[in-house]
């Protein structure tokens, strides 16, 4: 690289900024046909370009380098666009620039010359590669490269190497003769700009041929006929403006027609519209219907599946009892039957009866009552479960019905019951398993005002399979039976962080609900028909629409 103090450099070498733009385009430097207006060259290069030899402004290759004082180059028309306004820096190293302290950097300039690059046609075929340099005037001689039809008039661009054959097979403008009157001109003359019209030699119709006239002949002829032929001309034109007018009568009748049919038609659509539009309404209800029938169908299915299981249950229970039922009467005839022969004082021996005499007899026949006592309990609880077995439901909803309100709210006051449970509901088949709990008296902030009602989570089969903390909404309603439904309800969302609502360790979780459900006094009111026949009714709802399925 070219370095040196200003001082040294030959005043000839000293850049000046040119006075107006028209300075550098009046020259004509070695090359000046392949550089470009702007900025360096964007020719392809055959090897990559090193830095050195590219413009700090545009990053091109240098075209008519130019060096700072800093020692760094620029292209001479990125240069003079640079200083153009005052304070300017290098970009390189933000140096101050000025333009008398620039000269020409005729080395770098020739080494840039020299650099290989590909022919600018090589895509068009051409694979030849030259010195930078070289490129113009291998262009002016390039087979590859796009040249203007050198004919007058022809501004088509063609390949040099198809020059010859535009010119002599495919240019417009070529020189061809007339086959009827032998005169040079040219192809765009003979065919675009009427030559045939006015050659004298030429033949061709009558201009109403289109009328019927069927003369032929040269131009000239042709001429002299329409000048002698007027009143014949006329009259096929009269003739054709008949059968013109006849056409069109035709056509309007024909038209009018159409019109007509196509009223009928529209009249058609519209109608059909209309049925469509009937028939997709009620294809639209059909479909409602269909599927809400599918959905009846699938909880009827589901219902239907869930009494099966419940029938093979209490087939079950049925058998279990009928066999103990017989036990018990087995046992009862066999004690009585003995009873008997022990009151009749027979002397044979008896199982029974043993050594000990009647004191064995009592305890065998104490025995016996325990096992009366013990049956009966089963049956007791064998009936209590087919009675929750009735009542249970497994939608996630409950109706209480709670009968002896005034005796059971007397227990409650009396503290003999505080509390009523209700009979087991589940979610599902196998869902949660939920009851309700009412304290008639009230608990807690309403012992004694208020009618207390609670939700309690029991444990299930299910649990294990079942998401927890429990978190459906849950609906407390107290019926009123009268005509006017003036229901009373509270609506709450379980708190996760509640251990109401965790897997149940115990038979029951611990109860939550509302302590203030219902003042006593507006329960007990007897404008209002929460209480019908010392009855009252409890319905507890549990939303079940994002209950999970097993």
């Amino acid at each position: 690289m070219a370095t040196g103090s200003g001082s040294d450099r030959l005043k000839s070498c000293l850049y000046q900024p040119p006075k107006n733009s028209l300075s550098s385009a009046c020259r004509q430097p070695l090359g000046s046909g392949i550089e470009p207006l702007e900025g360096g060259y964007a020719e392809e290069f055959v090897q990559p370009v090193d830095d050195k030899y590219k413009c700090e402004l545009c990053h091109r290759v240098l075209c008519h380098a130019k060096q700072t004082e800093c020692g760094h180059r620029f292209c001479e028309s990125c240069l003079n666009s640079h200083l153009r306004f005052p304070g300017q820096v290098c970009p390189a190293d933000n140096d101050p620039l000025d333009g008398t302290e620039v000269f020409n950097d005729n080395c770098c300039r020739k080494e840039v010359l020299g650099l290989m690059v590909y022919c600018r046609n090589a895509k068009m075929g051409c694979k030849l590669q030259m010195a930078l340099g070289a490129l113009e005037g291998h262009l002016n001689d390039c087979p590859f490269q796009q040249v203007q039809c050198s004919r007058s008039g022809c501004s088509e661009l063609v390949l040099r190497q198809d020059l010859s054959d535009h010119l002599m097979y495919k240019c417009k403008y070529r020189e061809v003769k007339c086959k009827y009157c032998q005169k040079e001109t040219t192809l765009a003359e003979l065919k675009l700009k009427g030559h045939m019209s006015e050659c004298p030699k030429a033949e061709g119709c009558c201009s109403f041929s289109n009328y019927g006239c069927t003369f032929k002949g040269t131009n000239q002829r042709t001429k002299d006929h329409e000048k002698q032929s007027v009143h014949q001309h006329l009259l096929l034109v009269l003739f054709k403006n008949k059968a013109l007018e006849e056409k069109v009568s035709e056509l309007e009748s024909e038209v009018k027609e159409k019109m007509t049919a196509l009223q009928k038609l529209s009249s058609q659509i519209q109608k059909m519209e209309k049925e469509m539009s009937l028939t997709s309404q009620s294809v639209n209800r059909s479909d409602i219907k269909l599927n809400q029938s599918q959905k009846t169908l699938a909880m009827h299915a589901d219902k239907l599946r869930q009494v099966e299981h419940e029938l093979l249950e209490r087939c079950k229970l049925e058998e279990n009892l009928k066999r103990d039922i017989l036990f018990v009467k087995y046992s009862t005839d066999n004690l009585s039957s003995r009873m008997s022969t022990l009151e009749n004082g027979q002397s044979t021996p008896c199982l029974y009866r043993g050594n000990s005499g009647p004191v064995s007899v009592e305890h065998q026949v104490a025995q016996h009552d325990n096992m009366l006592s013990v049956h009966e309990v089963r049956l007791a609880e064998i009936d209590l479960h087919f009675q929750v077995l009735e009542t249970a439901s497994y939608n996630g909803r409950l109706i209480w019905k709670i009968r002896d309100y005034a005796r059971r709210k007397r227990e409650a006051v009396s503290g003999t019951t505080l509390s009523l449970y209700s009979q087991p509901f589940y979610t599902s088949s196998f869902g949660y398993k939920m009851c309700a709990r009412v304290y008639l008296n009230g608990d807690g902030m309403g012992k004694g005002t208020h009618l207390s009602l609670f939700f309690v989570v029991m444990r299930g089969e299910y649990d294990p399979l079942l998401p927890w903390p429990f978190k459906q909404k849950v609906t407390l309603t107290l019926l009123d039976q009268g005509p006017c439904k003036m229901h009373v309800s509270d609506i709450f969302k379980p708190d996760p962080n509640s251990s109401s609502f965790r897997v149940p360790l115990t038979e029951m979780n611990v109860a939550s609900g509302c302590p203030l459900f219902m003042t006593q006094t507006v329960l007990e009111n007897e404008t209002h028909r929460y209480i019908k026949d010392d009855t009252i009714f409890i319905k507890v709802t549990v939303d079940t629409s994002d209950n999970p399925e097993l």
